[in-house]
């Protein structure tokens, strides 16, 4: 195989997975959407505080994004960009407001920490470094969707929601 006959089985291969993100037999009730076998609703339309855009996702029956399964992380990052979203950043369920430092998905299960989820900053300083001031997760659109932590009132941030899938 040539090196062009290569980077095209590549290419089309990458398509394919690309594509295969909305297939499983989760079955999904609206608002939420099938994204690699779990129900998810990305809410543009609203903003607020961390702890206003998690009732939200609890009103609707579920909660904000758990993203500890990296393949899952990775799939969600291909369907945001598939949407092309209004640049926007995204709450997720991870917060250390209980204890500084240690950092929490809303099941009580913890964040784990560094490469390959949180972003990088100025000088190479490795997020989450915000301190006290900043408790909640998000994927900061500013650093590709990576984890930056942020502080828990700001107003202008969406909501990702997961509800508890419901297999067939």
């Amino acid at each position: 195989m040539t090196g062009f006959g290569l980077l095209s089985f590549l290419g089309t291969l990458a398509m394919v997975v690309a594509t295969d993100v909305n297939s499983s037999n989760t079955e999904c009730h609206s608002p939420f959407t099938e994204v690699a076998g779990r129900c998810l609703h990305i809410e543009v339309a609203t903003t607020g505080s961390w702890h206003n855009m998690r009732k939200l996702c609890q009103d609707l029956g579920g909660d904000l994004v758990n993203l500890s399964d990296l393949q899952f992380y990775g799939d969600l990052i291909l369907y945001i960009k598939s949407l092309h979203l209004p640049n926007v950043h995204l709450w997720i369920g991870a917060t250390d407001e209980a204890m500084e430092g240690i950092w929490m998905w809303t099941d009580g299960t913890p964040v784990r920490m560094g490469t390959p989820y949180w972003a990088n900053y100025k000088d190479n300083v490795q997020m989450p470094a915000g301190g006290e001031n900043q408790n909640c997760a998000m994927l900061d659109i500013n650093m590709h969707y990576y984890f930056n932590d942020y502080g828990c009132s700001s107003p202008d941030i969406s909501p990702i929601c997961e509800k508890y899938h419901e297999k067939l």
